[in-house]
């Protein structure tokens, strides 16, 4: 799968995740995580199935919730101080053959009163498709500001894992 050069990178999520740190309903958890952990857990992979049955050599994130009904998966990372013009971006689905993935993807953000506050989200279902992200930054330019990945399950958590391709921050030179 052909992803957008890391030209530009300012920030690679992948890289930094266990500067993160990761919670669920049950907890603190480890990073990197153990696979099948019933609590949830994140693995740092560089190379993993997309949800159309390609295979990306580029640096992600298996995210997978606490194993339990409406189970999740969060991360809080480090402060990062947004300038203008900078983008989150990412490719987002379900890992290849989770058939029955079902989970809302949120990307949010923290400032210093630390009220959590929503950027986005995207409901995904397997359906043999993944999605390209790429929000503009620029309202939060100035800010020193948390960003927290989450994956909610949508019922059932058995089988939700999510895949998170190349999340980072870009920074376009001007």
């Amino acid at each position: 799968v052909k992803t957008p050069a890391l030209t530009g990178t300012t920030y690679d999520f992948a890289a930094n995740a266990c500067s993160a740190q990761w919670f669920s309903g049950a907890g603190t958890l480890p990073c990197p995580g153990t696979n099948k952990d019933v609590n949830g857990f994140v693995l740092k992979q560089t190379r993993s199935k997309l949800e159309d049955g390609a295979t990306t050599l580029n640096p992600s994130l298996l995210l997978v919730p606490q194993n339990i009904n409406n189970g999740y998966i969060r991360a809080v990372y480090p402060s990062f101080k947004v300038q203008n013009g900078d983008h989150f971006q990412t490719i987002v689905g379900c890992e290849g053959g989770a058939t029955s993935c079902g989970v809302l993807i949120r990307v949010d953000y923290q400032l210093a009163d630390g009220l959590v506050r929503d950027f986005w989200a995207f409901g995904e279902q397997y359906d043999g498709k993944y999605f390209t992200v790429d929000l503009d930054l620029s309202p939060l330019a100035g800010q020193d500001v948390k960003f927290v990945l989450t994956v909610l399950s949508l019922g059932n958590a058995s089988g939700d894992r999510t895949l998170w391709v190349q999340p980072r921050i870009t920074r376009n030179p001007r």
